[in-house]
């Protein structure tokens, strides 16, 4: 249902005052994963590679356990992949984000300017 006033708010999680996941991350986490390169991820999402690194240094500092981990060299050139815990962070990024949409929905129905 459409309202004509919403509740709005971005969704992003935070330790010690940092961004540890939100939406530019998780999907920078998925085209790692899709890709099995950081530099594939990052020329995706249209990101240069070092904001992609940096991200992911951040990311894998906050976490308890890293979530990408890079292979150096071989004949491949190398590459990165997502841990378990990395793939587990995306589910659960995307289900709390879900409740946090369906709540600003709920809260945007129950604003008393809807009324008027």
């Amino acid at each position: 249902m459409k309202h004509p006033f919403l509740v709005t708010g971005n969704f992003e999680i935070e330790k010690n005052g940092e961004c540890f996941l939100n939406l530019k991350r998780i999907a920078l986490l998925k085209q790692v994963k899709a890709k099995g390169s950081i530099n594939a991820a990052s020329k995706e999402l249209k990101m240069s590679y070092q904001q992609a690194w940096h991200f992911i240094q951040q990311m894998n500092e906050l976490s308890p356990i890293p979530l990408v981990v890079r292979q150096r060299g071989g004949a491949n050139g190398g590459g990165a992949d997502l841990t378990k815990f990395g793939e587990k962070a995306i589910i659960e990024f995307e289900n709390l984000m879900e409740k946090h949409n369906a709540y600003k929905e709920e809260l945007s129905g129950k604003l008393w300017l809807c009324n008027f």
